[in-house]
């Protein structure tokens, strides 16, 4: 068989500069998912240094008074560590949970530390170990990015490297035009040139019909006639 410069396969309509095109977005697709998976980890930092400065913020300018820890909480696998603490405000004692944010020396029950609470919201204590809980926008809002952020970025970077390796490969081994025929994860290509090639594209099922067949081993990739691309890689045929 014959290809035109541009590789048009058969009226499909199909050119290996399309597919090529294609395969080079799958890569754009996934460093774009890395870089929104970085851009979340940077929010969650500053979510997360938004609230530690509202806590510097109270020992640097909050009204100073003397209290007392009325219990102490040992930290388990889902809850950290705090601390009851029972303190005065305009001759009315109040008794608030303050999270453990430096746990050495461990404080203990009738210990005297002092505190330090906002005029505007006594609700908001501190003193130079423990802290009451930032406000919720801010605690969720760094959860959320965190590890949103975490996941995006391992499934962007894994994603961009199998990608560009595919790149590379169908650069080195260029596009070869066949005709596929899909059972399950298995797609069976029978080639124009000669031969067949089996491609197991793992959860993503290839397309039928006919198909440009680019890179090699487990860099393989398929393209369809309406532009799809599908990755795989070449394995042995099933035994008959």
């Amino acid at each position: 068989m014959i290809m035109p410069k541009e590789g048009i396969m058969g009226d499909d309509h199909l050119t290996t500069t399309a597919a090529a095109g294609a395969v080079r977005r799958a890569l754009l697709r996934s460093v774009v998912v890395l870089v929104l998976g970085v851009a979340l980890v940077v929010v969650g930092g500053l979510l997360d240094a938004a609230a530690e400065d509202q806590r510097s913020g109270l020992l640097a300018d909050g009204v100073r008074v003397p209290g007392v820890v009325v219990r102490v909480e040992e930290a388990t696998r889902v809850t950290s560590a705090s601390i009851d603490v029972r303190f005065a405000v305009d001759g009315q004692d109040r008794v608030r949970t303050l999270t453990l944010l430096v746990p050495d020396p461990p404080p203990r029950v009738d210990d005297r530390i002092t505190l330090f609470y906002d005029p505007a919201d006594p609700e908001r204590v501190a003193s130079a170990q423990a802290g009451t809980e930032p406000p919720a926008v801010l605690e969720v809002g760094y959860l959320v990015a965190a590890s949103l952020g975490v996941v995006l970025v391992v499934a962007g970077a894994v994603l961009s490297v199998r990608w560009l390796r595919r790149l590379r490969s169908v650069r080195s081994h260029g596009w070869r035009p066949g005709t596929a025929t899909v059972e399950s994860q298995l797609a069976r290509i029978g080639l124009d040139a000669r031969g067949e090639v089996f491609v197991d594209t793992g959860r993503v099922r290839a397309r039928t019909g006919r198909v440009l067949l680019g890179g090699s081993g487990s860099s393989a990739v398929i393209a369809a006639a309406d532009g799809r691309v599908v990755a795989g890689r070449e394995v042995p045929g099933p035994v008959t």
